[in-house]
């Protein structure tokens, strides 16, 4: 009898074990009450000399993968970025990881200061905005 069995290296689908579908319906009715126009997304992302790393590889059978990798993480740097449907709005690149005080200085300093120029733009009004 002759049989041949081939496994081939797949990443398992992730799915997160604390999904609460009825949380997850509330908040889709929340933002559908929003345009498209009127979201902004924020995705922060990080680079260092071990980002391109890969975890998975490939090897004769009974024989390990090697490869080598660069244990030292080297310069690290982080990009926020604000999307919109308009692309890129606002931006912040930084040496380092990102620290809470830097991400809300980016929120209130960049993005809503951008907000409340495109609004106050828009609507042709005239007033002053005060940042401390």
């Amino acid at each position: 009898m002759y049989c041949t069995h081939r496994f081939t290296p797949i990443q398992l689908m992730k799915a997160a074990q604390e999904i609460n579908g009825l949380l997850r319906g509330a908040f889709i009715n929340k933002v559908a009450q929003y345009k498209p126009e009127q979201l902004i997304f924020l995705d922060e992302a990080a680079k260092d000399e071990r980002t391109l790393s890969r975890a998975y590889g490939y090897s004769f059978t009974n024989a390990r993968a090697y490869k080598k990798f660069v244990f030292i993480r080297g310069q690290r740097y982080t990009i926020l970025p604000a999307l919109s449907l308009d692309g890129v709005i606002a931006l912040d690149v930084m040496e380092g990881s990102c620290t809470k005080a830097r991400f809300r200085e980016f929120i209130l300093l960049r993005v809503v200061r951008l907000v409340l120029i495109s609004l106050v733009q828009s609507f042709s009004l005239q007033c002053t905005i005060y940042w401390y």
